[in-house]
C-alpha cells in the first residue's frame, strides 16, 4: 500500500470508482428533483425495498415501505415541506449530502438544515441514516403552535 493510500484510509476516505461516482450523481439529482415537489410515492423510487434507514424520529431502522410511510405522516403535517441539496459528496459507495429544508408551521416559515448519509446499490440507496437538530426544529414549531393557540385566544 502506498503511503498515500494508507494516509486516505486513515481518515475515512474511500475515492469513489467511476461507476459508484455516475450512480451518486444520478441519486442525487432524483433526490433533489423528488425533494422540490415532494410526493410519499415518488421516494420509492430512491430506495431498494430492502434500505434500512433511520430519520429522526424514527426509533429504528425502516424499510422502504416504513420510510414511505414516514414521510406520507411528515408530508400531512408539513404539506409545503421542501428539501434542497445545498452541496454533496461522495466516499466510496457512500453519499454525504447537506441540505435545507423549509416548511410553513402555524402560517410562520420554518427553515432548518440536515445530512443524510446514504449507501449506493446500483441505483438506489439501501442504507441511510439522516442528522438534524431535531430538539431545536421541534422547539420552533412548538413555539409556533404556541404563538397561533395564543393569537387565537384573543
Amino acid at each position: 500500500m502506498s503511503h498515500t493510500q494508507t494516509e486516505t484510509s486513515c481518515h475515512g476516505y474511500l475515492a469513489p470508482t467511476e461507476q459508484q461516482l455516475a450512480a451518486a450523481k444520478d441519486l442525487v439529482a432524483r433526490f433533489a428533483a423528488r425533494w422540490s415537489k415532494p410526493d410519499a410515492d415518488s421516494l420509492r423510487d430512491l430506495m431498494h425495498a430492502d434500505t434500512s434507514n433511520l430519520i429522526p424520529p424514527m426509533a429504528a431502522p425502516g424499510d422502504r415501505e416504513a420510510v414511505v410511510e414516514h414521510f406520507r405522516a411528515v408530508l400531512n403535517r408539513l404539506p409545503d415541506l421542501r428539501i434542497e441539496v445545498v452541496r454533496w459528496a461522495p466516499t466510496g459507495d457512500a453519499v454525504l449530502l447537506e441540505w435545507r429544508a423549509t416548511a410553513s408551521v402555524a402560517g410562520q416559515p420554518l427553515a432548518w438544515t440536515g445530512v443524510d448519509r446514504f449507501n449506493i446499490r446500483g441505483d438506489r440507496m439501501y442504507e441511510g441514516r439522516v442528522y438534524w437538530d431535531t430538539r431545536g426544529v421541534a422547539e420552533r414549531m412548538a413555539a409556533a403552535l404556541q404563538e397561533q393557540s395564543a393569537a387565537g385566544e384573543a
